[in-house]
């Protein structure tokens, strides 16, 4: 088991945003949340990643507590264990699109410079953009942007893949191309959790739950 979720509550001002949810991640698992916006959905994600602390609950990963955790543990914990792609992705300006996917090698060097560079020629490849290697952002549009995003999310070969809305700014043709390299990599092993409105991408996943109004809900597909 990577995740387990204990009656897990954020609240501001007051008012429940997540509301005692409980649920768990093995490991291979394909996760998908669905729900309108506004549903407590990236708050969720931002507590698993440790970058929100919950008002109570439980959030155990790989039987370690996160949210007892302190700012750096928790750092160390995500570039060595996880991948994340945020709903709004930034890439450094000054950096090349290859030194932006190669950017968490610096802080984990898990790989070989050679093996990071092989890891990097195929990500390019897959998302069709081994073309713009040496772009800088500026010269990119929001959906490349986005590629390169989770290029850079699965360079480190992270135990769990977080993900809040990844094909949102991505035409019909990109979002297939994504739909692939997620499949792809969760056959070999990769742990997908991610939360989206795009539904093709939803029922790729093993398992599906719908939120609303903070309130967990297993979609039986």
């Amino acid at each position: 088991m990577i995740y387990r979720i204990n009656n897990l509550t954020k609240s501001f001002s007051g008012k429940p945003v997540v509301n005692s949810v409980s649920f768990d991640i093995n490991s291979g698992d394909y996760t998908a949340i669905i729900g309108p916006s506004g549903s407590g959905k990236t708050t969720l994600l931002s507590m698993l990643t440790g970058m929100l602390s919950p008002t109570s609950g439980e959030i155990l990963f790989n039987s370690i507590k996160l949210h007892q955790k302190n700012s750096g543990e928790i750092a160390k914990l995500r570039a060595n264990n996880l991948g994340m792609i945020f709903q709004f992705s930034e890439l450094i300006g000054n950096l090349s699109v290859r030194e932006n996917i190669l950017l968490p090698a610096l802080f984990t060097r898990k790989f070989t410079r050679k093996e990071y560079n092989t890891r990097c020629d195929y990500l390019l490849e897959k998302l069709q953009m081994t073309e713009h290697a040496k772009s800088t952002p500026s010269k990119l549009s929001g959906g490349q942007i986005q590629k390169i995003s989770i290029a850079r999310s699965l360079i480190n070969d992270p135990e769990l893949l977080l993900a809040d809305e990844p094909s949102g700014d991505l035409d019909p043709e990109n979002r297939e191309l994504v739909r692939e390299l997620f499949s792809d990599y969760n056959k070999r092993g990769l742990t997908i959790l991610l939360v989206t409105h795009d539904m093709k991408l939803a029922f790729d996943a093993k398992t599906i739950y719908e939120m609303r109004s903070g309130k967990f809900t297993k979609v039986i597909k």
